[in-house]
């Protein structure tokens, strides 16, 4: 029987990480940054394939989606880089996907967790809403894994964010590896430690794979984004089908999840723009 293994990974919830100067491409750490990434991703992987993985996909899932370092990456597994991407953080999970592991994730707007923020951060997107509900990227993502009836059975990140997730999908198996102090501080587990415990969570995720079930959110299914700025929301307001609630409210609604989550995506790609 073969189990195929999908990877989104973020950078913010990595351990180590509690400032954009680490996130960001021109940033002082971000090289260093990037490694820890990697390795991370590393030892996902390295689990998947002990407990019986037989493909493993990783998704770089932050920011330009060129982050993980190709030739330092676990060699047996497949990656997607790159973006935009059609399903953003969750592409490549569509593609026989049997189960799905969040890796170095991170709280929406407005929660305690290392640097807090939605899709594109507070210069664009104030918060994300499914069904108007605020909702992180996490939450976001497990609906898009969900309409490909695919779980999501782990996440590694901050304490904030595994905990929140447990509210979603309360078997998910955790992996803090920092507690949060406040949005620039933790108190980080040492690489090893780091390293030792992702493994292990994925060894047991993937041996348990079959115990998690797929997220569904009611349909029809309403997104909103609350952006920065009024121009932003005059901007995409311009797309049809998309209704203004507020000067910074934008909405779509729409019986398929993926038609609604495309149209925000789309939406927040064409706020980012300068004008």
């Amino acid at each position: 029987m073969s189990i195929n293994v999908h990877i989104s990974i973020d950078m913010e919830g990595v351990s180590g990480v509690v400032h954009t100067d680490q996130t960001g491409q021109k940033g002082y750490d971000y090289n260093m940054m990037r490694k820890a990434m990697t390795l991370e991703a590393n030892a996902a992987i390295e689990g998947s394939f002990e407990a019986g993985a037989t493909t493993v996909v990783v998704n770089d899932s932050h920011g330009s989606m060129r982050n993980l370092l190709p030739y330092m990456l676990d060699q047996r597994a497949e990656l997607i880089s790159g973006s935009p991407k059609p399903l953003g953080m969750m592409q490549g999970v569509d593609d026989n996907s049997d189960i799905s592991m969040c890796i170095g994730y991170h709280s929406r707007p407005g929660e305690k967790g290392i640097l807090s923020h939605t899709i594109r951060g507070s210069s664009v997107v104030q918060h994300f809403y499914i069904n108007d509900k605020p909702s992180s990227e996490f939450e976001i993502n497990a609906g898009i894994a969900g309409y490909y009836n695919v779980a999501i059975g782990m996440i590694a990140g901050d304490s904030d964010i595994v905990n929140d997730a447990k509210n979603l999908i309360p078997n998910i198996i955790g992996a803090p590896v920092k507690a949060t102090i406040n949005k620039f501080s933790a108190k980080n587990l040492s690489g090893n430690e780091t390293f030792k415990l992702i493994k292990n969570k994925a060894i047991e995720c993937v041996e348990n794979y079959q115990e998690f079930k797929p997220i569904k959110y009611k349909t029809p299914v309403k997104m909103s984004v609350e952006f920065t700025s009024d121009l932003m929301a005059d901007v995409v307001s311009f797309i049809p089908g998309i209704k203004r609630e507020s000067r910074q409210v934008i909405s779509f609604e729409s019986q398929d999840y993926i038609e609604a989550w495309k149209c925000m995506y789309a939406s927040i790609l064409l706020a980012g723009i300068p004008y």
